[in-house]
C-alpha cells in the first residue's frame, strides 16, 4: 500500500510544490511591507487559494475515476493489493495531504503574526488562549476533515458502482450520478436520525467562566461509523465486483 501512496504522489508533487512556492511568495510580498502593499495582491492571493482548493478537491474526486476508467488503472488492479488496500491507500493519501496543507497554513499564519506584530505593535495579542478554545478549534478541524472524507467516499462509491453493478447498463455513469444523490440523501437521513438521539453541539465552560459551543464526541462516533460503512461497501465492490 505504501507503493500505491508513492505512486499517487509521483504525478502530483509538482502541483503541490508549485502552489506552495507561489503562495509563499505572495505571502512574503504582503508581509514584507503591509502598509504599502497593493490591495490587489490580497485579491490575487485569495483567488489563488480558492482556485487551488477547487483543483485539489477535483483531483481528489478524480483519483478513483482515473483508476477505473483510464488505462493507467488496469495496472493498478493487476497488483496483489485488495480492493480495501487500494481504497485505503487513496484515502490515507488524501488525509496526509489535508493535514500537510493545514500545517503549512498554520505555520504561515504563525510566522506572519510574529513578523507583523513587530512591525505593527497594535496587532499583538496579550490574552492567553484557553485550552478549551484550542480543543474546540481542533474538534472543528477534525469534523471538517471527517465530513470531507465522507463526501469523497460517497463519490468513490458512486464511481465504483458505475464500474461494477452498473457496468452492464448503457448509461451506467449517469446511474452512478443518480446513485450519488441517493447515497447523499441516505447519509443525510442517518445523520438526522442520529441527531435526534444525540446532541451534536455541547457547551464548554472555559477557565475564565465563558461558555463556548463545541462538537460532542457522539458526532465523531457517528461520522466514523458512516465512514466505516461507506469504506466497507466500496472496498468490497472494488475487491469482488469490478468489471474491467
Amino acid at each position: 500500500m505504501l507503493k500505491l501512496m508513492k505512486y499517487e504522489w509521483m504525478s502530483r508533487w509538482r502541483f503541490f510544490l508549485g502552489g506552495i512556492i507561489l503562495l509563499t511568495l505572495c505571502n512574503f510580498y504582503i508581509v514584507k511591507s503591509p502598509e504599502t502593499t497593493d490591495p490587489r495582491v490580497f485579491g490575487i492571493t485569495s483567488i489563488i487559494i480558492f482556485v487551488a482548493g477547487i483543483v485539489l478537491m477535483v483531483d481528489h474526486l478524480g483519483r478513483m475515476y482515473n483508476s477505473l476508467f483510464k488505462e493507467t488503472g488496469y495496472l493498478l488492479f493487476t497488483t496483489p493489493l485488495s480492493g480495501y488496500k487500494i481504497l485505503g491507500g487513496k484515502i490515507i493519501t488524501v488525509i496526509i495531504e489535508c493535514l500537510g496543507l493545514s500545517l503549512y497554513g498554520i505555520l504561515m499564519i504563525f510566522i506572519d503574526y510574529k513578523i507583523l506584530s513587530r512591525k505593527i505593535p497594535q496587532w499583538q495579542i496579550d490574552a492567553n488562549i484557553p485550552n478549551e478554545a484550542i480543543i474546540m478549534i481542533f474538534k472543528f478541524f477534525m469534523a471538517c476533515l471527517l465530513g470531507y472524507i465522507i463526501f469523497l467516499l460517497m463519490a468513490y462509491l458512486s464511481v465504483v458502482l458505475a464500474k461494477s453493478i452498473f457496468s452492464v447498463f448503457k448509461y451506467g455513469k449517469l446511474l452512478s450520478f443518480v446513485c450519488f444523490i441517493i447515497i447523499a440523501e441516505i447519509v443525510g437521513k442517518l445523520v438526522n436520525l442520529a441527531d435526534s438521539a444525540t446532541a451534536y453541539s455541547v457547551q464548554m465552560t472555559t477557565s475564565n467562566g465563558c461558555s463556548i459551543d463545541s462538537i460532542s464526541n457522539e458526532y465523531f462516533m457517528i461520522s466514523i461509523c458512516i465512514i466505516g460503512l461507506l469504506f466497507s461497501i466500496t472496498g468490497y465492490l472494488l475487491d469482488r465486483k469490478i468489471n474491467l
